[in-house]
């Protein structure tokens, strides 16, 4: 409390953008597929451990999907040789087939995916007003998304502000699979926006469905009904990813997972 009180006396409660994605010691960061280390043995562990079904194998693939994983840090604790960690929280895509790792398995390697696409030109806004809409999920990302405006945070810093109604927003901020229920809002919503038009999936419910996925009354990820330009992975998302991906939206940060992996520590395309 002590510490809390002198940093709002002294004004600096408000954090620089690396400060806020820099990932808090207590948690665990993304798990990184280690091809040379993943044997049979190891494969079918990591299969049957994860709670949330973010590893499959299939078709001579062995896969990672990080929309699916809760950050849980098992994998992490029981196979720190085979799973690597990367501790950040810009973790933002513009392509929803980058949150996937691919080992190919007869290869023993990374598959490496087609470089990322931009931004869209006319989304390089100075300011940008965000419409979030609560398409069935069970509220943390919605959470998430008011603590990205808070003085820690301070999204307004950066030209975002949330808007009441669609007709002044730039963005709809998107959480939760979208509910039979709430397609029809949802789809209205959208088409009461002016264009440029962006939509942004907050959430590993609004990218995949997580434990929503399969039921009946879900229509399943958002780019199911609306196309999206950011998906933003998490469980819930973390503010700092919010604004990492609404600046990723605008253009101004450089994407960072490519096929699931930080560009820094992809490995080099075999020589031919």
């Amino acid at each position: 409390m002590k510490r809390l009180l002198a940093t709002l006396q002294t004004g600096r409660l408000t954090k620089r953008l690396d400060d806020l994605l820099a990932l808090p010691a207590s948690s665990p960061g993304i798990p990184l597929l280690r091809p040379e280390r993943l044997s049979d043995e190891v494969r079918a562990a990591l299969v049957a451990l994860c709670p949330s079904g973010a590893f499959a194998e299939d078709g001579g693939e062995f896969r990672l999907d990080l929309a699916a994983c809760v950050a849980c840090g098992r994998c992490l604790r029981r196979h720190p040789d085979a799973i690597g960690e990367w501790r950040t929280l810009d973790v933002a895509v513009t392509r929803r087939d980058d949150l996937v790792q691919r080992v190919d398995l007869a290869r023993g390697t990374l598959i490496e995916p087609s470089d990322p696409p931009p931004s869209r030109p006319e989304l390089r806004l100075p300011t940008l007003g965000c419409r979030a809409v609560s398409a069935g999920n069970g509220g943390l990302d919605d959470s998430e998304i008011a603590l990205a405006g808070n003085p820690y945070h301070d999204m307004s810093r950066f030209g975002f502000t949330l808007v009441a109604s669609p007709r002044h927003a730039d963005a709809l901020l998107v959480t939760g699979p979208v509910s039979e229920n709430m397609l029809p809002p949802l789809e209205r919503t959208y088409h009461a926006m002016a264009a440029p038009k962006a939509v942004v999936a907050v959430g590993n419910e609004a990218i995949a469905g997580e434990l929503f996925a399969g039921s009946p009354c879900v229509r399943g990820g958002v780019d199911r009904v609306l196309d999206v330009d950011v998906y933003v992975p998490g469980s819930p998302a973390r503010p700092a990813s919010i604004l990492f991906g609404l600046l990723l939206l605008v253009g101004r940060v450089r994407q960072t997972l490519v096929g699931g992996q930080p560009r820094s520590q992809r490995p080099a395309p075999p020589r031919p």
